[in-house]
């Protein structure tokens, strides 16, 4: 659509793993060597971990376009699979069956060494590639070691690329699999990009795509991208595609921070949390009333337990106590937390202030024992001002922050740190578990800001 406008042969920042536009920073390059060496030089099973949208699936794709045409290559991309049909899969990729309803798991793996013999007089190879490896079945995790017992005794006939997302590293690190995981001969891991190879990854997409003309993202945009994506090329890719389009519509030849700014907001905000946040109100409010007469009700019936119990406990100390002792004096052998929930009961039960219970008996007293002047309510603070107040600067250790309308975590992380990255990111995603979603933050949501270095 704004190919044209912008000159672009091609859309630069699609989602699809086009190999040809793989951006090979210093993790990508060991990565890309350690899969081509590991493949090549038969070492079995190889394990690659990254996070989502950090480009493991272009790195596969990358690594089959380099492969000899010697090479066989079963790709195995659904992982919901129990391992025979994983098994009856890769021999129909590899061309050794066509009907596959009358195969055993036995038969198949037959095949599949008889193949992987055939090929290795011939300079051939077999490769086995299994992505989105984090959700396979433990079961079938264990298996595969039976495809690694094809071997000769110099050569592993199959090799077996695994590659996943972290919770495939935290599988591997079980018990259970301690076999299959002492059998990985390489494990590399790919990691987002840094604040550099972000810039270098943008330029790099444009001029894949042929753009020409002056530079499309000054460097205020590019710190915005870096920011919001923390690196992770997937949503650069996605930030800057929709960048791109509203500048097309707005009829922008270059990309500004307000288009940028405008792309984000797009992309974390949605009109449906706020209606959802807005009936939960809604009904919060038609149930408080019910609530509130419920809880009242309950301080009620305690509060004249306590009333007959402490006028036990008053006419037992009269009848063996000195009668001239004076209430106030009394009300000193009465536990305060008895007193104080007479006194909240009472205030509950009108509208009129009054000196409360405890005050009557113990009096008003400051930790010194003194007798100390009752101070009225001040105004109500408001906790928009508040929070307000509380982002202009960050202090020297942690603090909280409370939700305005409108707000997120992207937004409350600049406001109050001046910068974003994962770190920043994940250190209070840490601090506040109860998070369930970083875009969606009710207003009034008191959100713990840790110090970070």
């Amino acid at each position: 659509m704004y190919c044209n406008f912008f000159g672009f042969s091609e859309r630069p920042f699609d989602l699809t793993p086009d190999p040809k536009f793989l951006y090979l920073s210093r993790c990508h390059v060991e990565m890309l060597a350690a899969l081509t060496y590991g493949i090549h030089e038969r070492r079995g099973f190889i394990t690659m971990v990254g996070e989502v949208g950090t480009g493991k699936t272009l790195l596969l794709n990358t690594v089959l376009d380099r492969l000899d045409k010697n090479t066989k290559v079963a790709y195995i991309f659904n992982t919901d699979l129990t391992f025979r049909q994983m098994l009856i899969t890769a021999i129909v990729d590899l061309g050794l069956a066509k009907s596959v309803k009358s195969i055993s798991k036995d038969q198949a793996l037959h095949r599949l060494n008889d193949f992987a013999i055939r090929q290795l007089p011939l300079g051939g190879n077999v490769v086995l590639i299994v992505d989105e490896a984090q959700n396979l079945k433990q079961r079938s995790m264990e298996n595969l070691r039976l495809i690694s017992n094809l071997e000769t005794h110099k050569h592993k006939l199959v090799q077996i690329v695994l590659s996943g997302q972290p919770e495939l590293d935290t599988k591997l690190n079980q018990p259970e699999l301690r076999q299959l995981a002492q059998r990985i001969s390489l494990k590399r891991y790919i990691t987002a990009l840094n604040e550099k190879e972000t810039y270098e990854y943008i330029r790099h997409r444009l001029r894949i795509a042929n753009y020409k003309g002056p530079s499309l993202f000054n460097r205020r945009t590019q710190q915005l991208i870096w920011e919001y994506s923390g690196g992770v090329p997937r949503k650069i890719n996605v930030l800057c595609d929709n960048a791109l389009l509203i500048g097309y519509g707005l009829r922008k030849k270059k990309i500004d921070a307000d288009v940028v700014k405008e792309a984000i907001n797009d992309l974390s905000w949605s009109p449906y949390s706020r209606t959802i946040e807005t009936q939960a109100a809604i009904t919060m409010e038609q149930q408080a009333p019910q609530l509130k007469t419920s809880a009242s009700r309950r301080r009620l019936a305690l509060a004249a337990s306590l009333v007959l119990a402490a006028s036990l406990i008053l006419f037992v100390v009269l009848l063996f106590g000195n009668p001239r002792l004076k209430l106030q004096e009394w009300g000193s052998f009465l536990p305060r937390a008895l007193i104080r929930a007479l006194s909240t009961s009472e205030t509950e039960s009108t509208d009129q202030s009054s000196t409360s219970i405890v005050d009557q008996l113990h009096g008003s007293q400051n930790p010194d024992g003194m007798p100390v002047q009752t101070q009225k309510e001040g105004p109500a603070v408001n906790p928009e001002a508040v929070a307000g107040e509380r982002d202009e600067a960050l202090p020297d250790q942690s603090r909280v922050v409370i939700a305005k309308p409108g707000d997120s975590l992207f937004s409350i992380i600049i406001r109050t740190y001046g910068k974003y990255d994962g770190a920043i990111l994940n250190a209070v995603l840490n601090e506040n578990p109860e998070l369930l979603s970083p875009d969606k933050i009710p207003v009034g949501q008191v959100i713990k800001i840790p110090k970070v270095d």
